[in-house]
């Protein structure tokens, strides 16, 4: 590719290590030196889930959200060269740690009809245009522009806990336009080198969206939850593992383990919690892990949609991870063996210590590794409220 465009980055790490010129990117394997170190590549910045215009973890039902995406030029090889977006696409899916890919099965109810996804298109010559060789989310909007997609309002059937009237979700990005654009006023349209594919339906995600090795799409996969002083969380997080895409059985391996944040709140859950409900509490990083973390199957009675996508594991095992292994308080382990098209409904349960302060923030990490070590995951955020 002579001329990358644009990118929707990971995070500034992502960005900085100019990971388009390298072909063969592949940010879901944590032995390529392109999965950015620890960073979870579900963690992505620059999609966000808006109300009002403040960005928020947590979706209810019946209110309208707004996901933006944001989008960073990057140098041609050739120098700096214009690239115009015209199309922004995103699907609100059911929390999962599904590796990398997507498919419709993962949608949420409200975005099933085949095209009724969040989107932004502009075809004219005032669409939007973003120039590479700028700095990271430079404030000029030069290089960067952050993108309002069409409106989003969730119905109960959008959450795993259906008797819930709000919850979270995993938000999918994909974007597509011309580097090296020019506008030819004769026809009316752009020209250029197209960069990133246009995705007309829900059918076309399991074969078109790849976020390990794509420079145009991205996933943000982060989840808040509230921890009562001195208390388990009861109903916990409840996700889905699997493979939906996968037309033969896998095995994979899902972990729970504690983030040792270093001091500092993690700066995924940071860019969260800066905003919104959390915006202006006294938040400080937990400095020990929680007293406990436990993957359970979650015993659901679901109808409807959910019931028609559940395909769960034919074989569990179950196991602690060793305090040697992971030595910020090691976590849990499971090891699915799934059927074709399996999805397995979880939950996380975590156990706060009963004298940490109000504000206290844990991050928790939920990683899903594939038999052939691709990963996928949930960045969790666990605050201590009254």
């Amino acid at each position: 590719m002579s001329d990358p465009g644009f990118m929707i980055p990971l995070n500034q790490d992502d960005y900085d290590f100019k990971a388009h010129t390298i072909p063969n990117r592949n940010i879901c394997s944590p032995a390529d030196p392109q999965a950015q170190g620890n960073a979870g590549w579900w963690t992505n910045q620059n999609i966000q889930l808006t109300v009002g215009g403040i960005a928020t973890s947590t979706a209810t039902v019946g209110q309208q959200h707004v996901i933006q995406v944001g989008v960073q030029g990057l140098p041609a090889q050739d120098g700096d060269t214009p690239t115009v977006v015209q199309n922004v696409q995103a699907w609100v899916c059911y929390p999962n740690t599904v590796a990398g890919r997507a498919d419709a099965s993962l949608v949420v109810p409200s975005m099933q009809p085949p095209n009724k996804f969040a989107s932004f298109t502009d075809m004219t010559e005032n669409a939007p245009m973003v120039f590479g060789g700028g700095d990271y989310q430079d404030t000029g909007g030069v290089g960067f522009k952050w993108l309002s997609l069409s409106s989003w309002t969730p119905i109960a059937e959008d959450f795993l806990d259906q008797s819930m009237r709000e919850g979270h979700c995993c938000i999918i990005a994909n974007a597509a336009g011309f580097a090296d654009a020019e506008f030819d006023k004769s026809s009316n349209t752009w020209g250029g080198e197209q960069v990133g594919v246009v995705i007309a339906n829900n059918n076309q995600l399991n074969n078109t969206i790849n976020v390990c090795s794509s420079l145009y799409q991205g996933q943000r996969n982060i989840m808040i939850v509230n921890a009562p002083v001195g208390g388990m969380i009861k109903t916990g997080l409840t996700f889905l593992a699997g493979a939906p895409t996968h037309v033969t059985p896998t095995r994979m391996e899902i972990t729970v383990t504690p983030i040792n944040q270093h001091g500092q709140i993690n700066p995924a859950l940071l860019n969260i919690l800066s905003s919104g409900r959390y915006a202006g509490l006294q938040l400080k990083p937990a400095s020990s892990p929680p007293k406990s973390l436990r993957l359970v199957q979650h015993k659901h009675q679901w109808r409807g949609w959910l019931a028609k996508i559940i395909h769960e594991a034919e074989e569990i095992l179950e196991e602690l991870i060793g305090l040697d292994e992971h030595p910020f308080g090691g976590g849990h382990r499971l090891k699915l063996h799934v059927p074709p098209h399996g999805l397995q409904p979880l939950r996380v349960e975590i156990e706060v210590d009963p004298t940490e302060p109000l504000g206290t923030v844990h991050a928790v990490e939920i990683t899903q590794t594939n038999a052939n070590g691709a990963r996928g995951g949930i960045t969790l955020g666990v605050v201590v409220l009254p």
